[in-house]
């Protein structure tokens, strides 16, 4: 029997070669992919591969960690300060309209405050404090403090909870009372000192409005002493009546003037009749000559009795209103009486030898104390009426001062009151010492110390597993790798939920090895399809790295065609660890070192199998004269003389990854074949195998995977049970 194809040497390069591709089409060389994508079946797959060693080590692991943090972790006793903040600040009495400000602000600025370096720094002074066993030995105290400050976000916005965990309970309620005493000592003393402020520059304004106040109203005081009055009313009527008598002086001044002319007309009249007018009878001729006059005003004399009558009544008048007895009215018309007198009385009476005055004289003399006593009473209108004016323009501008000082005033009282009130924050609970320490926290950090341990190490192998990036299924072999899938043979694994054994039932190795045989068949049907049943053929089966069932296969197939009725060659070449003679029941040598170096024939070597057909030949004892006369032609002598007695030979190599044999055996071969395993062979390690034998153009037909199907022991197909069941009876 021979292949459909010949040997590669033989036949000219254009000549078709047999190819892993179904199509035959020319060989490319691929790479292996770079990356996949990470995906959850993959992961527990992965989990699935490595399960028992990530178990046996993360356990432990797991255990010993949750050990050794609850013995390192040391109960944490807790305590806590509970204080309470007003919405609003609060007062006595008085109660301002305030600004709506942020409540939740300003809570958070106060909690921020407790926890500030300022606050802490303070408390810290205290010698107990700074002495206890739990700062002593901390370097860096403050920063430590603000570490272990916690803020209780859950309890009611009105009040603020501060907490602090250590090892001594004595110690934490000593700390946070001392810092809590801090705080209050600095927020109250703030707060006073604000209110104290305010009060004294209240104070302030008000002494200098007062002060303003008080000049303004001495000066109106001043003027109102000039007038008479300070009452606007009264101060009319004093003007009404400094008119009344401007207006009277004013109608005597016209009476006296007429007078004035009758006498100096009858004077006249005397000098013309040639008469000395002298006192007597110019008298008499001014009351013969003198027209008719009101009765009023009939006689000077009687005219100045009825004035001088008139003047003491208007100053009895004036006395019985105005208390001052120096006001200048008053001292004007008690002047005015004095000048009256002494006209009414021909002079002063008092005088001895005193001249009387003639009518004339005196008419003139009252005629000019009138005209003196109308421009006095001018200026005095005047004057009344200017400080009257200036009376009202500072009683004007001293309101809005008055006002101003009233409006400081309630607000100086008010602080004075409110400086009393309660303050804003106010304790409510003190830091106590506590008693049963905190076990939760300390439970927390062990389970979760060990938890994380356990998943690292899980997820440790898990990923090494991953990145391995192993041959998971059978579509990996032509899907990942690019190679034909010729075949599979089932592995006796516990199968179950996942691969994980959960749920399995249990093996039944017979079962497995009709299972085994029926894989193999099915590998033979294929095999057959591609050699000329007419010439013998070598087939050579190898695999990228160990332990990837190469061997198990090169038996199995052997086998399989020995059950043909075909003469049958298993030859072990691996000559570095060989071990099919173990799954034949065979012996190691002599074997094909012994025959290479000419120390043994090839009928030495051979050993029938108890498979009818199958002969197997040792890898015999192996040296370095072996490999250097293999690597001489590649094995084809060798190949060659083995296919001159048999019908197939079956050459069982190293992994192609490893040593150069198998490079060497395969390009004088008629078909190679590769092995792989499910969750071992590397998806990067057969590609670069397949890349290696497709440099080297040997006919590579495709691959084989061992331990595709890991639930064999379900049933079958019904004719299989049956034939099982015809051969026990």
């Amino acid at each position: 029997m021979t292949v459909q194809t010949q040997d590669p040497r033989s036949v000219p390069a254009a000549s078709p070669r047999i190819s892993s591709r179904p199509d035959g089409a020319p060989i490319k060389t691929t790479s292996a992919p770079l990356g996949r994508e990470l995906t959850a079946m993959g992961i527990l797959t992965a989990l699935r591969r490595r399960w028992i060693p990530a178990l046996a080590i993360g356990i432990p692991a797991a255990l010993l960690v949750t050990a050794a943090l609850w013995e390192l972790i040391p109960a944490q006793f807790e305590t806590s300060v509970i204080m309470k903040i007003e919405e609003r600040d609060p007062r006595l009495v008085f109660q301002e309209v305030q600004q709506d400000h942020d409540y939740l602000a300003y809570r958070k600025s106060q909690v921020n405050y407790f926890m500030s370096r300022q606050v802490l720094t303070a408390a810290l002074r205290n010698p107990q404090v700074a002495e206890c066993p739990t700062l002593k030995s901390v370097t860096y105290p403050v920063e430590w403090l603000m570490t272990k400050l916690k803020d209780d976000e859950n309890i009611s916005p009105q009040f603020m909870r501060i907490s602090m965990e250590g090892q001594y309970p004595r110690d934490l309620a000593l700390i946070l009372n001392a810092i809590k005493d801090s705080y209050l000592d600095q927020t109250v003393y703030m707060t006073k000192n604000e209110k104290i402020e305010e009060l004294r520059r209240l104070e302030n304004q008000f002494d200098e409005v007062n002060r303003k106040v008080e000049a303004a109203q001495a000066r109106i005081d001043k003027l109102a002493e000039n007038l008479g009055t300070g009452d606007p009313k009264t101060a009319i009527i004093q003007q009404n009546l400094i008119q009344d008598e401007l207006d009277d002086l004013a109608g005597r001044l016209r009476e006296v003037n007429t007078q004035v002319r009758y006498q100096e007309a009858a004077r006249a009249s005397l000098q013309q009749l040639g008469m000395q007018p002298n006192q007597a009878n110019a008298d008499g001729l001014l009351g013969l000559v003198a027209p008719a006059a009101p009765a009023a005003g009939a006689n000077p004399a009687e005219a100045m009795q009825r004035e001088l009558l008139m003047i003491r009544l208007k100053i009895s008048q004036f006395e019985s209103q105005i208390r001052n007895p120096n006001h200048p009215d008053l001292l004007a018309l008690k002047k005015q009486e004095q000048q009256l007198s002494i006209l009414v009385n021909g002079g002063n009476p008092a005088v001895p030898g005193a001249t009387p005055l003639s009518r004339l004289d005196a008419l003139k003399r009252t005629q000019e104390q009138l005209s003196a006593e109308i421009e006095l009473q001018k200026q005095r209108l005047a004057e009344f009426n200017a400080r009257t004016i200036e009376l009202e323009s500072e009683k004007r501008k001293i309101e809005a001062d008055i006002k101003l000082r009233d409006t400081l005033l309630d607000q100086r009282n008010q602080r004075q009151v409110e400086l009393n009130a309660p303050d804003r924050i106010s304790t409510v609970q003190e830091a106590n010492i506590p008693e049963e320490p905190q076990m939760k926290k300390k439970v927390q950090f062990a389970l979760v110390g060990g938890l994380a341990t356990f998943g690292f190490i899980v997820c440790g192998f898990t990923l090494f597993e991953w990145f391995s990036y192993r041959v998971g299924s059978a579509t990996d072999v032509s899907g990942e790798v690019g190679l034909r899938l010729v075949g599979t043979i089932p592995s006796p694994d516990k199968g179950g939920l996942l691969g994980l054994g959960i749920f399995a039932g249990k093996v039944d190795y017979d079962e497995w090895n009709r299972a085994v045989t029926e894989s193999m068949d099915v590998v033979r049907t294929f095999l057959m399809r591609h050699i000329d049943p007419s010439r013998p053929a070598s087939i050579l089966v190898t695999s990228a790295s160990a332990n990837e069932g190469k061997t198990t296969v090169s038996c199995q197939l052997a086998a399989s065609l020995a059950r043909t009725g075909k003469r049958v060659a298993l030859v072990d070449c691996d000559l570095r660890r060989p071990s099919a003679h173990l799954m034949v029941d065979g012996r190691q040598g002599p074997g094909l070192s012994d025959f290479i170096r000419g120390e043994a024939t090839l009928d030495d070597i051979r050993q029938q199998t108890q498979a009818p057909g199958l002969t197997f030949i040792g890898a015999g004892q192996v040296d370095q004269r072996t490999l250097q006369l293999l690597a001489v032609d590649g094995g084809r002598a060798l190949i060659q003389q083995l296919k001159s007695h048999f019908d197939f030979v079956i050459i069982d190599t190293s992994p192609m990854l490893f040593v150069a044999e198998p490079s060497m055996l395969a390009q004088n071969a008629d078909i190679v074949m590769l092995s792989t395993r499910k969750d071992y062979s590397r998806v990067p390690y057969v590609i670069q195998a397949r890349d290696s034998l497709r440099s080297l153009h040997v006919p590579l037909l495709g691959a084989i995977m061992v331990g595709a199907d890991s639930d064999f022991q379900r049933e079958t197909y019904g004719y299989q049970q049956e034939v099982v069941r015809m051969s026990q009876v």
